[in-house]
């Protein structure tokens, strides 16, 4: 009895010092949750106060914030959003002390950052702005050209010049030299603006104002916006502006630039010399066009290498060239007609269908080049660029999947079709009617010449027949535009005011219709009254278009029709009737149901539903949908895996799964797939934020986020996965070997990023006595990202197989406070490939490259080299250590890392010794900086090898 009364009282007891704790952590929590509100307004007042100071630098125009700081201030603006959340869910009674814990160390952390910023901003400018694309300057006059203008910007009486000179001349390319030039330089802030035909002063005003990074929206009157621009303008110096093709005088008094002072200089090109005359330009340079000589070079090179000439067809090939009159873009382009034909047969025809009068209309000879594709879909898909604004730089996938719309390109899958489109294009680039570029978020673009975009537009003022008004700001439409013979009209990018109510155009031919990005508020109902044609009809980003008027559930002759971007628009009129459709887009549109009818668009290949408000998808409308080939559902829909699993044709598929029960069955039921699936899956209860990249995917992705993964689960991952990301799981003590298992990754490893998940422990963990080093499922690595585990020890444990980090090429590990070290020295002969290594708040890291077992527990430091061991990193490019607070040592002995180009070094207070070694003749080639925050620190550190000391102090930049 007195034993069951002591484990009675035992009990009460813990149960008394259970609830003692419980209200001791509530009370805590509250006062550290106040603590910690106190360090984020401190955190926040020191960002206000450096913003503050950096913004009044900037202004000058000779000064940039550094890229440490722009991070730093990114981070505090996360960082207040998140504690916010915090704040509000304590409210509601979640309290978790490990966030709250783990919320208080970055704060700490980021206020240590901001006291060893130093300067804040770089002393020279540096240009935001990238080189142009531009082919190389051969010709001899181009070059002596080149220099003329760069003498005059050289004198600082010269505070505007005038290129002029006749269509296709190129005055451009000379324009686009300039312009690299003067970045180079890296005096000066340099900006180019196309003006063109059909500009507004409106237009030009917002793109000067995107210049001096003003707002301008809620400004109308042109004389204020005018004089907020000229004030914007004089907090800068050395600003040259460079505007091309001007077609009128421009009034720069209300484009707000202050041209004439000192420090504002002004380039513009024209085809008119009394357009330079009229702006008031200091110097006038008219670009001429080619002597003979020059211009046989510049076709000999445009027909490039694979193109031999014999003596007949050079003879013919000079005649030819001789027709162009020496104007480049004419050469250029009648080059890439003749591009690979060697038979001296094709020429003389070519020579024969050449027209006589050829001279001095550089018109005729792109016509002819036109002409000479002989191919009426590649013709039309050329025409079909000439719908996009002067200048525009046109995404390959945008445009491609527009031929797709418009039937232009057709075949079995998405992907044939893809393919066909980038042949057709290539042969575009080929011929010299289209260019090639790469966009600014490095997509592959094209590019059509203006002039070439002329001639496409008066061969469409025939047949086709195309009404184009496309990137004219503030625009009425007016139905006289409309003729009765329309084929296709474009107002992409126009600024249309307003409809009026009761327009309605008759263009019984009409196919494509273009109102993108067109600030549309509302479309008058019988608008489509008369378009019985209509087969493409895209309204996609008119942010503010509420309503579509039932008229569009007429339209039955409709193939595609794109919503995207629509955000405020909430429903879709009926769209049963539309049932030659295979191409609607409603992705980012508020819509909260799916429209209604969509179960009899049985000839759907695209459906594009991402970023919606669609809470759920009615089970029996997939089934019904069977040539579907793209589909996109928004990652909160719990995808039907049934009827997922009937889409036989489905290529690529974007979506969502509530559990890893579903996940797993959708793919073992494509796991014998004979096409290839190209997949973003999300897997979870969380929302990804922005949802899922809305381009369409080039990779097979998984992400699984807040979720709890139940022990003793496996989970197969899809066939060739390229990339996993996982967030916020629980249950995790390890992720491969024990719970991921991979059939196989993609032929160049996994892409893996892993953060906030509380019980990791390890990447990889073998159990002992488990031999993985054959087997089969086992994860290849191509890069490693690891952020915020608290109780991560170590990336591998027990014996795993060679290849799983042997391609490895990028590591980063940030904020695992448990870590000691970052992996073993025996690990290293599996890195050979390893290029980025990247290590940031390790506060527990002691060592990089551990020692073995036995080797001894503490790092001398002396700067001996008598140690035998010798570590090998030979293509690590990038090494980037930050704030490791016990970081003793990089490794026992010697490292050799001869492929060295960046490394940065900050907070490493006890590591006394850097052990860089090198055997080369000429050592670390490819080295280009190195970035310090404490000198004192890197002057007083100890060598492997002091010439390597001496050959570092000549790139380090002390931060």
């Amino acid at each position: 009895m007195e034993a069951v009364a002591g484990k009675v009282i035992d009990l009460i007891e813990k149960a008394g010092t259970y609830f003692i704790r419980k209200i001791k952590s509530c009370v805590n929590f509250g006062k550290n949750l106040k603590t910690l509100e106190r360090n984020v307004k401190r955190l926040s007042d020191r960002a206000v106060d450096m913003k503050r100071e950096i913004e009044n630098q900037e202004r000058s125009g000779r000064k940039k914030r550094k890229q440490q700081v722009k991070s730093w201030l990114n981070e505090v603006e996360q960082l207040k959003e998140e504690f916010l959340q915090l704040k509000e869910e304590a409210t509601r009674g979640k309290k978790n002390i490990g966030d709250l814990e783990k919320m208080d160390g970055r704060v700490g952390e980021l206020l240590e950052q901001s006291r060893d910023f130093g300067e804040l901003m770089f002393d020279m400018y540096e240009s935001e702005e990238c080189p142009m694309q531009v082919q190389p300057v051969q010709e001899e006059t181009s070059k002596q050209n080149l220099e003329v203008i760069w003498t005059w910007l050289q004198d600082k009486n010269v505070s505007s010049i005038g290129i002029y000179g006749m269509g296709g001349v190129g005055k451009t390319t000379l324009a686009k030299h300039i312009y690299n030039r003067l970045l180079e330089e890296s005096r000066y802030q340099v900006h180019w603006v196309t003006v063109s035909q059909g500009f507004s002063v409106k237009g030009l005003q917002e793109d000067l104002a995107e210049i001096v990074k003003l707002d301008l929206s809620n400004v109308k009157d042109e004389h204020r916006r005018a004089d907020r621009l000229n004030w914007a303008f004089r907090q800068m110096k050395n600003i040259v502006i460079i505007l091309d093709d001007v077609w009128d005088p421009l009034s720069l008094e209300k484009l707000g630039y202050p041209l004439g002072e000192e420090g504002y200089r002004l380039i513009l090109t024209s085809r008119s010399s009394e357009v330079c005359q009229r702006m008031g330009c200091k110097e006038l340079l008219e670009v001429k066009k080619l002597n003979i000589d020059d211009a046989w070079e510049l076709f000999k090179k445009s027909l490039g290498s694979e193109t031999r000439l014999s003596p007949d067809i050079s003879r013919v090939a000079k005649s030819m060239a001789g027709r162009c009159e020496g104007l480049p873009l004419g050469l250029i382009t009648l080059a890439g007609s003749m591009r690979g034909v060697t038979d001296i047969r094709e020429w003389n025809n070519a020579l024969n269908e050449f027209p006589d009068d050829m001279e001095n209309d550089v018109f005729k000879v792109l016509k002819y080049s036109y002409d000479r594709l002989r191919d009426t879909i590649m013709q039309e898909c050329f025409l079909y660029c000439a719908l996009y604004p002067e200048d525009c730089e046109i995404r390959r996938d945008e445009l491609i999947g527009r031929f797709i719309m418009e039937g232009l390109v057709k075949g079995n899958s998405w992907e044939d079709e893809f393919n066909q489109g980038h042949t057709i294009l290539n042969k575009l680039v080929k011929r010299c009617l289209l260019e090639a570029i790469v966009n600014d978020f490095r997509d592959e673009a094209v590019r059509i010449h203006d002039l070439l975009r002329e001639m496409a537009l008066r061969i469409t003022n025939d047949k086709p027949r195309y009404l184009v008004r496309a990137g004219i700001r503030s625009r009425v439409l007016e139905e006289q535009d409309w003729v009765v013979d329309l084929d296709r009209v474009s107002f992409y990018k126009s600024k249309i005011k307003r409809i009026p109510e009761d327009m309605a155009p008759n263009c019984p031919t009409l196919s494509t219709l273009i109102l993108s990005y067109c600030d549309l508020t509302m479309i008058p109902g019988p608008f489509f009254q008369y378009m019985n044609n209509l087969q493409v009809l895209d309204l996609s980003y008119n942010l503010e278009l509420m309503d579509l008027r039932s008229s569009i559930s007429d339209l039955e002759s409709l193939r595609a029709l794109s919503l995207r971007g629509c955000s405020w628009l909430k429903s879709v009129p009926p769209l049963g009737k539309l049932k030659n459709l295979s191409v609607l887009d409603v992705f980012d549109t508020g819509i909260k149901e799916v429209p209604q009818g969509m179960e009899n668009l049985v000839k759907l290949k695209f459906l594009d539903m991402g970023r919606t408000d669609l809470d759920e998808l009615p089970k029996e409308i997939l089934p019904k949908l069977s040539q579907l080939q793209y589909l996109y559902l928004p990652e909160r829909v719990n995808a039907p895996v049934e009827d997922l699993a009937s889409l036989e044709l489905l290529e690529i598929f974007k979506g969502g799964f509530c559990d890893l029960h579903n996940f797993n069955k959708f793919m073992s039921s494509f796991h014998n797939y004979e096409k290839d699936l190209w997949y973003t899956i999300f897997v979870g209860k969380g929302n990804i934020d922005g949802g899922f990249d809305d381009r369409i995917p080039k990779q097979r992705r998984v992400i699984i986020e807040d979720y709890t993964i139940e022990a003793a689960t496996s989970i197969f991952l899809p066939h060739g996965i390229d990339i996993l990301q996982i967030s916020k799981c629980h249950g995790l003590s390890s992720c491969f070997v024990d719970y991921f298992l991979s059939r196989t990754t993609s032929l160049r490893g996994l892409t893996c990023k892993i953060t906030d998940c509380d019980d990791i422990e390890w990447i990889v963990n073998v159990p002992s006595g488990r031999d993985t080093t054959t087997e089969p499922h086992c994860i290849s690595f191509h890069s490693l990202k690891v952020r915020w585990l608290p109780n991560f020890v170590g990336l591998c444990k027990g014996k795993i197989a060679s290849h799983t980090f042997s391609g490895l090429t990028e590591l980063f590990i940030w904020y695992c406070h448990k870590m000691k070290k970052l992996f073993p020295q025996a690990m290293l002969q599996d890195l050979k490939n390893l290029e980025k290594l990247d290590v940031l708040g390790c506060y527990g890291m002691e060592e990089l490259i551990g020692r073995e077992e036995g080797e001894g527990s503490s790092q001398s430091s002396s700067s001996s080299s008598s140690t035998s061991t010798t570590a090998d990193l030979p293509k690590l490019k990038q090494l980037c250590l930050r704030y490791l607070r016990e970081l003793k040592s990089i490794c026992e002995g010697k490292l050799m890392c001869d492929s060295l180009e960046y490394m940065t070094f900050y907070g490493l207070h006890e590591l006394k010794r850097l052990p860089f070694y090198t055997t080369n003749e000429h050592p670390f080639p490819s080295l280009r900086k190195i970035r310090v925050r404490e000198e004192n620190w890197w002057k007083t550190l100890e060598w492997e090898q002091s010439h390597v000391k001496t050959l570092f102090q000549t790139y380090i930049t002390y931060l």
